[in-house]
């Protein structure tokens, strides 16, 4: 989790350690190619639970000096499907203010539209300030494939705040249609390097949207960079 968006995406993904999920790390003065690996006790995104199982995640970043930054990044899902992501973007600093824009495409092993670029792409922003963070990712394209394809316009936004092991952060899932708009708030605390204890708790939904899971979640993880 040492590449600039990676480091906020994951965090985002599986909601490890969110204090800081939109904090970027600074650029680094060489090239650098480092890797990934990681368990969890299920997949955590955005305030729902996407397994009732235990997931793998791993991923390959390369960063440049310049700030630009590629990478892809895979997880294994329910009922066998894997998720694998590819994205690119750039990252920087102003300051105590860090910044980094990009963009995403999620793609899974069990979409008949694969061949076709992916189930759905998202643009993000991300800022960083003094322990303070800001994500907004933008769906952008088509979500679906073929015939089921429809234009993508959800949006999320995450404000989040850590100090030292302890992290909170905020969630909006924001769509055309206001029954499935909600609210999250994750608490995370980072008991060793690595090992991350996560609680989301979805805080307002419309009484419409009945397939929302509002109970309280438990997650734990644990992350290794090389």
């Amino acid at each position: 989790m040492k590449s600039k968006y990676v480091s906020a995406m994951k965090k985002s993904l599986l909601a490890v350690a969110v204090a800081g999920a939109a904090s970027v790390v600074p650029t680094t003065a060489t090239a650098e190619v480092s890797a990934n690996l990681g368990i969890a006790s299920q997949y955590l995104w955005r305030g729902q639970s996407l397994t009732t199982s235990g997931v793998v995640f791993g991923g390959l970043d390369y960063e440049h000096e310049s700030g630009l930054y590629a990478g892809f990044w895979t997880s294994s899902e329910a009922e066998g499907d894997i998720e694998y992501d590819l994205f690119a973007g750039y990252a920087g600093e102003v300051g105590d203010l860090s910044y980094d824009v990009g963009y995403i495409s999620y793609w899974y092993t069990d979409d008949p539209g694969a061949d076709e670029g992916g189930i759905f792409q998202e643009a993000y922003l991300s800022l960083g300030f003094m322990g303070f963070g800001l994500d907004a990712f933008f769906g952008v394209g088509d979500y679906g494939w073929g015939d089921r394809a429809v234009r993508n316009k959800d949006n999320y936004y995450a404000l989040s705040y850590g100090y030292e092991q302890f992290g909170i952060a905020v969630g909006y899932y924001d769509t055309d249609d206001s029954d499935l708009q909600y609210t999250h708030i994750d608490l995370s605390y980072e008991a060793l390097p690595g090992l991350v204890f996560t609680a989301s708790q979805v805080v307002d939904k419309k009484d419409a949207n009945t397939e929302l899971n509002d109970n309280l979640t438990f997650m734990v993880s644990y992350e290794f960079s090389f």
